[in-house]
């Protein structure tokens, strides 16, 4: 079998530096094999280094993790901000269905929450970048999107579309159905997402959505 070329040959002429190819590498094996295998010399034999040379950009392994973690938090409160000019409930479907594409997109992510979930405690990389479960509340990135749903929401209520008193378990139930979907090992279908599974993983995540906001 011919030996798998570096990405840093692969991609010797495009403006990325070593860092950010540790980072694209440890996503896609995070995505593969899921972040308990994640090991420094499987980076580096595919970004085209030696292991030692990763600790001039990360002090470990948990680092890389931790930095993933908190790129994931900032990407998807950038990503999760539909226009607010939409109307309440078109604003909430725009948000529930980029919820789906952003967690089938980034396949790392979502196995890098479900192991903090799994892990009493949450788990150490993760906790380290957001610090302790109980606290996520007041990471910004987190806030951002709190705002954006809570601002939209409240202008659903004032419309009369949206009932008050958003369900308590809004997030959780919106955020364990879709990561638990894109994830479930029994299905008995591929692991990676094609259209039509977007789709209908997207309906589903609209349904339950306006499920729980709407009057």
């Amino acid at each position: 079998m011919a030996e798998r070329a570096s990405r840093r040959r692969l991609r010797q002429n495009e403006p990325i530096g070593t860092r950010d190819l540790i980072l694209e590498e440890a996503m896609r094996l995070i995505a593969r094999d899921g972040v308990e295998e994640l090991k420094l010399k499987d980076i580096a034999d595919a970004v085209g280094i030696q292991t030692p040379s990763i600790y001039r950009h990360f002090e470990s392994r948990e680092e890389i993790i931790a930095v993933l973690a908190r790129t994931m938090l900032d990407e998807l409160a950038q990503f999760l901000s539909p226009d607010p000019e939409l109307p309440p409930i078109a604003w909430m479907e725009s948000w529930a269905r980029g919820l789906v594409w952003f967690f089938a997109a980034k396949p790392a992510y979502v196995r890098m929450l479900l192991r903090d979930l799994a892990t009493p405690g949450g788990f150490g990389p993760l906790t380290t970048a957001f610090g302790p479960v109980e606290d996520a509340t007041k990471i910004d990135a987190v806030g951002r999107i709190n705002e954006n749903l809570r601002v939209a929401y409240m202008r659903g209520v004032a419309e009369g579309v949206f009932k008050p008193g958003i369900h308590p378990s809004f997030f959780s139930l919106m955020f364990g159905a879709i990561l638990v979907s894109l994830a479930w090992p029994y299905a008995g279908v591929a692991a990676s997402v094609g259209v039509s599974e977007l789709e209908r993983l997207q309906s589903q995540a609209v349904t339950i959505a306006l499920a729980l906001v709407t009057a």
